[in-house]
């Protein structure tokens, strides 16, 4: 196709409208992006938050000092009293007396109760009719067995009395046989007579030997029915003994369970009683920080606004598992008296840790509660600047510090409230006052 036949004058006319029209455009862009700019900046300085220049003109402040801080475990846990034993009756019977009463400090062998029981009773008499009946067959015995022996040695005196006249007698024949006034005969008989007299005296003597013997055995089958019968008296009379229940130590009555009834079995729990002299403190601690303590570590003890020192005497071998999880029974000896404690209180204990000598310290101040924070304002001048610092231990009015300031610096320990989003603030020297 040919191109259209256009007189260079037009041609140049048209190039010439292009470029300006390129030109406005290009304009027309960078007015825009200026305009952007401009609306954009003006957004910013009307509406971004501008920084106070807030001026603090009372105040309080500390100088950063040292001092030494005590690491503890706090544990809530128990008074326990070493020994406790219940009061139970040894017999059963019917309670007659009470004599104390719940919260009551007894002491050694004072009587808590009196009982009765009409079967021991019945016992005991029974026991008693049994040993008198017994020793009255010994005494009786006794009378029989003399005379029965009497009677014995009266035979034997006779049995010797008869081998003297037959001694005599053959002595006498012997005589007479010898001058031949009498037979052989009459002198034979005569010697048998002494061996007859002789073999009696024997005999007389065997019986008499026999029945001692068996006076001794039946003596002592009586004496051994008479230490049965003692033996009976004897527990018979342990129970009616047993009427009284005593304190077997100085304590306090815990409590009591009486039956409304006041029928009693033996050995039935009636109370408790507690040595209140040896009391300790049983604390749970969970198994990881039982490590870091041991057998004679000093504990303080607090109740109510008192302060009792201690130390661990007893750390179980295991942990047990409860509602809270495992836990380690841990138990703490007073160092002192504390028969006035009460049994089963609830205590607050301080297991100290670990010491830490000479480390940073703020005093305690109103700047501590000021939302969470972990920064305080330092001084400079008539500037204070906040900066991040990290606490540690709180021990009375004093809060350690770990790191972020170093002795010596002064810090703002008043309220942070109303400056607390600033970075840094002016503060005048003459409203200061140092803690």
């Amino acid at each position: 196709m040919n191109e259209p036949i256009v007189p260079e004058r037009l041609r140049k006319q048209q190039k010439k409208h292009k470029q300006s029209s390129a030109n406005k455009q290009l304009s027309l862009i960078i007015f825009t992006i200026i305009t952007i700019g401009l609306i954009a900046y003006g957004a910013y300085y009307f509406f971004m938050p501008k920084q106070d220049n807030f001026i603090l003109n009372f105040y309080t402040y500390a100088s950063v000092g040292t001092q030494d801080f005590l690491e503890t475990l706090q544990v809530r846990g128990t008074i326990i009293p070493k020994q406790i034993v219940v009061l139970e009756p040894k017999i059963a019977g019917t309670i007659e007396e009470i004599l104390i009463q719940e919260g009551q400090d007894v002491v050694e062998g004072q009587p808590l109760m009196r009982l009765y029981s009409a079967e021991a009773v019945a016992e005991r008499n029974a026991a008693e009719t049994e040993l008198a009946e017994a020793r009255t067959k010994l005494a009786q015995l006794g009378i029989d067995q003399e005379l029965e022996m009497e009677a014995e040695r009266v035979k034997v005196l006779d049995a010797k009395e008869q081998l003297r006249q037959a001694e005599s007698d053959l002595e006498l024949q012997e005589i007479l046989f010898g001058y031949g006034s009498i037979p052989r005969v009459d002198l034979e008989k005569a010697e048998q007579n002494v061996e007859a007299a002789k073999r009696r005296i024997v005999q007389s003597e065997r019986e008499l030997e026999l029945l001692t013997r068996k006076h001794e055995a039946d003596q002592a089958a009586l004496g051994k029915t008479i230490a049965m019968a003692e033996e009976k008296l004897a527990k018979a009379q342990e129970k009616i003994d047993n009427f009284v229940i005593t304190a077997g130590y100085t304590g306090r009555i815990l409590s009591l369970k009486i039956p409304a009834n006041r029928i009693v079995t033996a050995h039935q729990e009636l109370g408790e009683l507690a040595d209140l002299s040896s009391q300790v403190v049983e604390l749970q601690v969970s198994p990881g920080q039982t490590e870091r303590f041991g057998i004679g570590t000093e504990v303080d003890i607090t109740l109510g606004q008192t302060t009792y020192k201690g130390e661990v005497s007893y750390i179980a071998p295991q942990a047990k598992q409860g509602t809270d999880g495992s836990t380690v029974l841990v138990r703490v000896d007073f160092l002192g008296e504390v028969s006035h404690l009460r049994p089963n209180s609830q205590v607050t204990a301080n297991i100290h840790l670990q010491l830490h000598e000479d480390s940073l310290f703020l005093p305690r101040g109103a700047y501590l509660t000021s939302g969470q924070q972990l920064f305080v304002y330092v001084i400079d001048g008539d500037r204070a600047r906040k900066r991040d610092v990290q606490f540690g231990l709180l021990q009375g009015n004093a809060v350690q510090i770990v790191r972020g300031l170093e002795l010596g610096e002064q810090v703002i320990i008043s309220s942070y409230d109303a400056f607390r989003h600033l970075d840094e603030i002016q503060i005048l020297p003459e409203g200061g006052h140092e803690l």
